[in-house]
This record gives C-alpha cells, structure tokens and sequence, in this order.
C-alpha cells in the first residue's frame, strides 16, 4: 500500500515541477503579463509551496515505509541485495528534498514575503524569480529522474 501512495506523491511532485516550469513560467514572461506578473506569481506560489513541500513529506514518509517493508521481507540478507541501489537512490532523493525546499523556502516564499512587504517587488525582482525558479525546476528535474531511475532496481 505504501508502495502505491510513494509512486502516486511520485507522479503528482513531478507533475507540479513540469507545469511551473512549462506552464506557469512561460505564460508569466509574456510582456502582456508585466504589470500582473508579480501578483498572479504570488497567487499561485502560495499554493505551489505547501503542495509541493507536502507531496516531498509524503515520499520521505513511505519510501520510509517502503525501505521497511523491503527489510522485513528479506531479513538479514537486505543489505547484501539492496545496500547499494538504497544508498545511491537515498542519496540522490536528499538532493531532490534539498532542492524542493530551497526552491520554496528559500526562493518562493521569501518572494511572497517581499511582495507582501512595503518595499513590494519590482518588475526586475520578479523576473530574478522566473529564472531562479525556471533553473531549480529543471535541476530538480535531473535529480528526479536519477533518483526514480536509482529506485527501478529496488
């Protein structure tokens, strides 16, 4: 059953990268959207960061769960069968949850948190943040496909 919630939190995290990066992304940097840009970004990051840091807690929590499973199925010979696919594909979904979270803590939310400011954004920042955005999106990718690529062995 785990196996099932970790492949579909899988499938939807995935999914939500693609479409900031070749949806949302794109449309935003159309100059018809300059003045709107900044606004309709805040609206839809503020919905992008919790799904997205939900849907990484949901794949920690059962690959945890998976990784369980797999030790009492196979006891004392785990190790030797899984050890090193586990430890590549571990490695690789640390990067993956390190990039989740520096993209919307440390990009997203605190361009939230700016444009709500008195400062407020300019349209420069806001552009800063497409790109930043756009640049994560597409490392995250990577790390995803590596990391799906490490678990097919498991």
């Amino acid at each position: 059953m785990s196996a099932d919630f970790h492949i579909i939190s899988l499938t939807l995290h995935i999914g939500l990268v693609v479409a900031l990066w070749r949806i949302l992304l794109p449309a935003l940097r159309h100059d018809a959207m300059r003045e709107r840009r900044a606004e309709l970004l805040v609206r839809v990051l503020r919905i992008y960061n919790p799904t997205q840091i939900g849907l990484l807690g949901i794949l920690t929590l059962t690959g945890a769960s998976r990784v369980t499973d797999l030790k009492a199925l196979h006891g004392v010979f785990y190790a030797q069968e899984f050890g090193g696919a586990l430890a590549v594909k571990l490695l690789l979904a640390f990067f993956v949850i390190m990039l989740g979270t520096w993209q919307c803590m440390g990009i997203a939310h605190r361009f939230v948190r700016l444009h709500e400011s008195p400062e407020g954004v300019t349209s420069e920042g806001a552009d800063a943040v497409l790109r930043k955005l756009d640049r994560s999106s597409v490392v995250m990718l990577v790390f995803l496909a590596a990391t799906v690529f490490a678990g097919l062995s498991l």
